[in-house]
């Protein structure tokens, strides 16, 4: 709604460019004449805000040519932002006919129409359009985004090897802006193959890394190939560089880091560890953790002490949940009272989500590397604060 609202002047700035250019270009005498009747009505609805009429009335006003062709693409955007495809599919396919346009201005026509087709589900002729405007080879900027739109294309259709491709066909100084998408391509190739022998796997997900060494997907996703060949270190170098990507994601290694250390035999390490991470980065997940260890090694009540002390630093559900589990262990007295209160608690903890999308908010209780609302890579991370970490 925001993008609708902004883009209102923005048109109405270009229409009325547009018909002063193309008045322009009349003779002397008509140029001196009044503006046509529709195009004082137009204002009206403007000013009443009546922003569909007004744009109607401006439509019959505004002339074709090359100046108002970034008119009527502004026009045509406004009318898939709304969710009115067929007015901009007939739009632009007006303009496609046209034949005194220069040639720029087809090949930015055909861009945008192969956005309407997107949105409405006609994929294979927003394909074909892209394809043909890369192929006529234009200038930079009209084949870079013809690229990055037929990527994204793919991208929809689970085409993982062709969007890949695809995007890195694009100059290093565009590469940085899709930096993420094409990693998580290479994720998407290697995924399918992480427990095929060969080095595929592999070879997909350092090419990841190489593509976005913030991708930390990928080192997971190495991880797990490591583990699968029983190749302990291997995968805790990789789970361990995690931290340094993004401290945030720490909480998703912890599992996958304790069953490399219980293998090697190692668990000093593995805690060792784990108070390096808490000092730098404490979480919920991380306090629970050591609290754990803690219970196993000296006793519920050594747990109890850390954690009544962790949560008065960072308080959060799951940690007073486990506080709860641990005073229904030692105690006899109010057991009936604590089991309700640990059955509420519980119900409430396991309403709240684990993970949001940072780009449009999406709540989850799993993780996805792609979120399923706004489809932006690598947006989701783990909810901070008193309800998550």
């Amino acid at each position: 709604m925001f993008d609708y609202i902004v883009l209102i002047p923005m048109l109405m700035a270009a229409i009325a460019a547009g018909w002063l250019l193309g008045r322009y270009q009349r003779s002397t005498q008509q140029l001196h004449s009044l503006p046509s009747r529709d195009y004082y009505h137009g204002l009206n609805f403007l000013i009443h805000n009546k922003t569909d009429e007004a744009v109607e009335r401006f439509i019959r006003v505004l002339e074709i040519n090359s100046d108002t062709v970034p008119a009527y693409l502004a026009l045509a955007d406004l009318f898939r932002k709304k969710g009115e495809y067929d007015k901009a599919i007939e739009l632009h396919q007006t303009l496609l006919a046209r034949s005194d346009l220069l040639h720029e201005d087809f090949l930015n026509i055909q861009i945008s129409l192969a956005k309407d087709y997107n949105a409405v589900g006609l994929l294979d002729r927003a394909e074909t359009l892209l394809q043909s405007v890369i192929s006529d080879n234009p200038r930079d900027e009209l084949r870079h985004s013809a690229r990055r739109l037929l990527a994204k294309l793919y991208e929809k259709q689970l085409e993982w090897d062709k969007a890949l491709n695809t995007a890195l066909k694009l100059p290093d100084s565009k590469r940085t802006a899709v930096a993420h998408e094409m990693a998580h391509y290479a994720c998407q190739l290697a995924e399918g193959r992480l427990g095929e022998s060969g080095n595929d796997a592999e070879n997909r997900l350092k090419q990841a890394l190489k593509l976005d060494p913030t991708c930390v997907r990928a080192n997971i996703m190495l991880a797990e190939h490591r583990m699968q060949r029983h190749a302990w270190r291997g995968a805790i170098k990789h789970l361990k560089e995690v931290a340094d990507q993004d401290p945030l994601m720490i909480p998703e290694t912890l599992q996958m880091l304790w069953q490399c250390y219980t293998e090697l035999d190692n668990i000093m390490a593995y805690q060792s560890y784990l108070e390096l991470c808490l000092a730098q980065y404490p979480s919920t997940t991380l306090i629970v953790t050591k609290a754990q260890l803690l219970q196993a090694s000296q006793g519920d009540q050594v747990a109890t002490e850390f954690i009544v002390d962790a949560l008065k630093k960072h308080p959060s559900l799951r940690g007073f949940n486990y506080l709860i589990d641990l005073q229904l262990l030692q105690s006899d007295v109010a057991v009936k009272s604590l089991s309700t209160l640990r059955e509420l608690t519980e119900q409430l903890a396991q309403s709240k989500p684990r993970y949001r999308c940072g780009q449009c908010g999406y709540d989850s209780k799993t993780l996805h590397w792609q979120c399923p609302s706004c489809k932006t890579w690598d947006s989701s991370r783990p909810v901070q604060g008193l309800e998550g970490e």
